[in-house]
């Protein structure tokens, strides 16, 4: 692996500038999550605020959580979370959950120690958090997994791709499913990256592609190839009010 002090201090640096400036709060009512439970291959819809009638027509998953599938590599079966608008093998959850969110009462806080998502009708994926104006999960033009601040377009330069949960192909306890994307690339799968040599890991699309100026290593070679395995994850609030 090819770390210095400086690479490492670096990477730390710019994540900590990352963190997005707490947000004051809509006033805006925050809309109830679609509690959408996944068990291998079937969706099951219940209580939310959709209608009935179109809750019928809707062909999403979630919520899920998801690990790091390398059963020959130091992260198998590690938890994926989110941090710093990213997504991370070895690093914990990053919330918040302000004072001043809407309601009156405010909906109460979640946990908010869990990273968990949906994948939606049309392909996408999102954050499961409460927060009004929600938070998309997309691949950057440098391959980087990322989720957005609430009600922040994602940008016009993000990878076309298609999320989807699809039975995984390797031997696995029912309920467990494949987190995926596709139209890029000819993979699927994911790349964890080190920041140091013992981790974290962030997590990298495979498109293939990936140069190794996009990495935290300077080295493609440094890092691990995984299948993202989800499970379902139940709770009657989202897992958080608001990643950052």
């Amino acid at each position: 692996m090819h770390f210095s002090a400086a690479v490492v201090l670096s990477s730390i640096f710019s994540l900590t500038n990352a963190l997005p400036a707490p947000q004051s709060g809509s006033k805006a009512p925050a809309p109830g999550r679609l509690n959408v439970n996944y068990n291998f291959n079937k969706v099951t819809l219940s209580a939310g605020t959709k209608s009935a009638q179109s809750l019928s027509m809707i062909k999403a998953s979630g919520p899920f959580t998801i690990k790091a599938y390398n059963s020959e590599s130091p992260i198998h079966m590690m938890d994926i979370n989110v941090s710093y608008n990213r997504f991370w093998v070895g690093n914990a959850t990053n919330s918040t959950c302000p004072e001043d969110r809407p309601g009156n009462p405010p909906q109460p806080c979640p946990v908010g120690n869990v990273t968990a998502l949906l994948t939606t009708s049309t392909g996408g994926a999102q954050m499961d958090s409460g927060v009004f104006g929600g938070q998309a999960v997309y691949i950057g033009p440098r391959a980087q997994l990322r989720f957005n601040p609430p009600a922040v377009p994602i940008g016009r330069d993000v990878q076309k791709v298609v999320f989807a949960l699809q039975p995984n192909p390797i031997p696995a306890p029912p309920g467990i499913a494949a987190f995926t994307f596709s139209g890029v690339g000819k993979a699927s799968g994911y790349l964890a990256c080190p920041v140091a040599p013992k981790g974290p890991w962030q997590v990298f699309a495979d498109l293939g592609s990936i140069e190794d100026s996009w990495v935290p290593s300077g080295d493609v070679s440094d890092c691990i190839g995984f299948d993202a395995l989800a499970t379902n994850y139940t709770s009657a609030l989202p897992a958080a009010y608001q990643y950052v």
